[in-house]
């Protein structure tokens, strides 16, 4: 006789153990919903950016095919065309730059101190709750603290997405401009939120152990588990700002070494860690094949100019803008393999106003200032004069019993004695070239006026944006621009000479009769040690003064008070240039710009991350005023430069 007992007691869900292994990778892939949610948000948003008919040709047809090497010679014609009629639809800026174009503004605010403005903060502030939502919602953390890790192993995915120099994101979804520079501090965040989300897991979990007695050590999942912990403050560590800034060679070494180590010491330690290391890997490889796919090895000449040396590549014609940069390997005294971030400094020869010494096509010239190794180390090689055989064996012929012990740097040192620095004419070498990337984010030929603000070698990116503009201009092209202001802010007198001759080039080409555009070259020196020696340059004013104010020079600019800006800086004048001595180069272009603006004003500024926080806060003071609707609106485009 069968006896009935019922049902099955039912444990209460409160009492059961939680099931971390069956709930915490749902949350992997909420959080990765909501992360790729946000990112689709801000794709969407700039839509009408990404899918222009420029950007599309930038992005997809020219920068993705890497810098295009001819080695034949091409007669660029430089006569400057009739000019047309400005472009129609400054109405259409006004309407359209409105309330939300101000409040969009509010994004390159800066707080003093802070790296990151206002708009940068909001993102990482977003993904950071996404990670917080994510760890702490519904578990137990201090009993089984499975969660925090499972959402490091889910960052993976995002970590190398905004780390890669290519990638889908940067090449297909977002405007052209926005490439990983402008997207590496989400790259940081992300790794030290992931560096957080493992410490929280390995140290309760290490905690939970001590407090029962437990061994640490014991397991293969434990032993590995420590290691992972390990070689990720290794990571973290060897990345801080300090490090990057006075060992970068050293934090790139431990980066390459520590991340396969992770992933090895990750798979040992769980199963759960190839799903999201598979994207991660996938990501990178994807970006090793378009870097190696956009290699090419040319011939360069590096000329040094006091302080500075200006790589010129006459054969990279095709397939880069002014104001993008270039990764720069420079075959020189074993350092082949050490790549740095060069901006190009000029248009591209179709368009440039700049042409060599000989009346030829310039082709590609980049800018390093000598402010870390590698830099010093290349200016050194430049001023080194090149010896031709003859004068290598001569050498030798003469010195005999030393010749054993000679290096061929040894003779250059002894030759170069004999040689001003000025005169140098520069040495041949090889280099490789990787890119282009990045660029500016503005159209400069879309706005009315346009302010060019730069600090010390930030001129580089500035230089090549003006060639671009006034190349276009002059060339018969249909643009807004009615005046230009370039405003350069240096050291020494010796700095102006970096590109005294290019913009003498410049400043005549916009001073044409054709040109429809008014230029004014402003620059101020900390330290005018020989004032009878500034160059002459059309247009152009130096002066001895602290760096000027961004916000004074947008004011002027925007209300039509430029005058009274340099009346300003009058009584610390010291240089002046006698092409502006003539009232017709002073009334030129008097009649573009006489009304008020109302096909918007462009700031680009490049220097220093204190020039940056000073343009974007002015940038942003003025369309909070009532002058920036009736002018059509104020952007920025800023470009960061430090050592390395």
């Amino acid at each position: 006789m069968s006896t009935d007992h019922g049902a099955a007691p039912v444990i209460p869900s409160s009492l059961l153990p939680y099931q971390s292994y069956t709930l915490d990778p749902v949350w992997q892939t909420r959080f990765t919903y909501m992360w790729c949610a946000a990112l689709g948000a801000f794709v969407l948003l700039n839509l009408p950016r990404t899918f222009t008919p420029a950007s599309i040709r930038e992005n997809l047809l020219v920068s993705w095919r890497g810098v295009g090497v001819d080695y034949t010679e091409v007669d660029y014609n430089q006569d400057a065309a009739p000019p047309r009629k400005p472009v129609a639809g400054v109405q259409t800026r006004r309407r359209t730059w409105g309330f939300i174009g101000r409040i969009m503004s509010l994004r390159l605010w800066c707080l003093p101190g802070l790296p990151l403005n206002m708009g940068q903060i909001t993102s990482v502030a977003i993904y950071a709750v996404f990670v917080l939502v994510s760890t702490t919602y519904a578990v137990p953390l201090t009993e089984n603290p499975n969660r925090a890790g499972f959402l490091a192993l889910a960052q993976l995915p995002p970590v190398f997405l905004f780390a890669s120099k290519n990638s889908p994101l940067t090449a297909l979804l977002l405007p052209p401009g926005t490439d990983y520079t402008r997207l590496n501090y989400i790259h940081r965040w992300a790794g030290r939120l992931l560096v957080l989300c493992g410490l929280v897991h390995g140290t309760m979990w290490i905690n939970n152990h001590l407090i029962f007695g437990l061994p640490i050590l014991t397991q293969q999942k434990e032993g590995s588990g420590v290691a992972a912990l390990a070689v990720l403050l290794v990571l973290v560590l060897s990345s801080l700002g300090i490090v990057r800034r006075w060992a970068y060679a050293t934090f790139l070494v431990i980066h390459y070494l520590t991340f396969p180590a992770f992933f090895v010491t990750i798979c040992y330690h769980t199963v759960y860690a190839i799903p999201w290391i598979f994207p991660a890997v996938a990501l990178y490889t994807f970006d090793l094949t378009l870097r190696f796919f956009r290699w090419r090895v040319v011939a360069s000449r590096i000329e040094a100019k006091n302080g500075m040396s200006l790589i010129h590549i006459p054969h990279a014609k095709t397939g880069w803008r002014a104001g993008q940069h270039v990764q720069l390997r420079a075959v020189f005294n074993g350092r082949a393999w050490e790549s740095h971030p060069l901006s190009i400094c000029c248009a591209s020869p179709e368009i440039s106003c700049l042409r060599a010494e000989d009346g030829t096509a310039l082709g590609m010239m980049l800018g390093a200032r000598a402010c870390g190794d590698w830099s010093r180390a290349l200016l050194e090689y430049a001023q080194l004069p090149e010896l031709s055989q003859d004068e290598i064996d001569a050498f030798f012929q003469d010195d005999e019993e030393t010749c054993d012990d000679c290096e061929k740097t040894g003779i250059e040192s002894q030759a170069a004695e004999d040689h001003d620095s000025n005169e140098l004419p520069g040495r041949l070498t090889m280099a490789v070239l990787e890119g282009p990337y990045g660029g500016p984010t503005l159209r400069a030929t879309d706005f009315e006026k346009v302010l060019l603000m730069a600090g010390g070698s930030g001129a580089t990116f500035t230089l090549g944006v003006l060639d671009e503009l006034i190349g276009r201009a002059t060339r018969g092209e249909r643009v807004k621009t009615r005046e230009v202001v370039w405003v350069w802010c240096v050291r020494s007198f010796g700095a102006i000479n970096w590109f005294a001759p290019h913009l003498q080039q410049i400043a005549a080409r916009a001073a044409s009769p054709s040109s429809p555009i008014r230029l004014k070259i402003r620059i101020f020196v900390t330290c005018l040690c020989d004032p009878d020696a500034v160059p002459d340059i059309h247009g152009c004013l130096v002066r001895e003064a602290l760096r000027p104010s961004v916000g004074r020079w947008l004011d002027g600019l925007v209300s039509g008070t430029l005058a009274a800006v340099d009346a300003e800086y009058a009584s610390k004048e010291v240089g002046e240039s006698d092409y502006l001595s003539s009232d017709a180069d002073l009334e030129k272009g008097a009649a573009a710009v006489s009304d008020s603006v109302q096909g918007g004003v462009a700031v680009f500024a490049a220097g220093p991350g204190s020039l940056l926080a000073e343009a974007g806060n002015a940038v942003v003071a003025a369309n909070l005023s009532g002058r920036a609707r009736a002018c059509g609106g104020v952007e920025f485009c800023g470009e960061a430069f430090k050592c390395r």
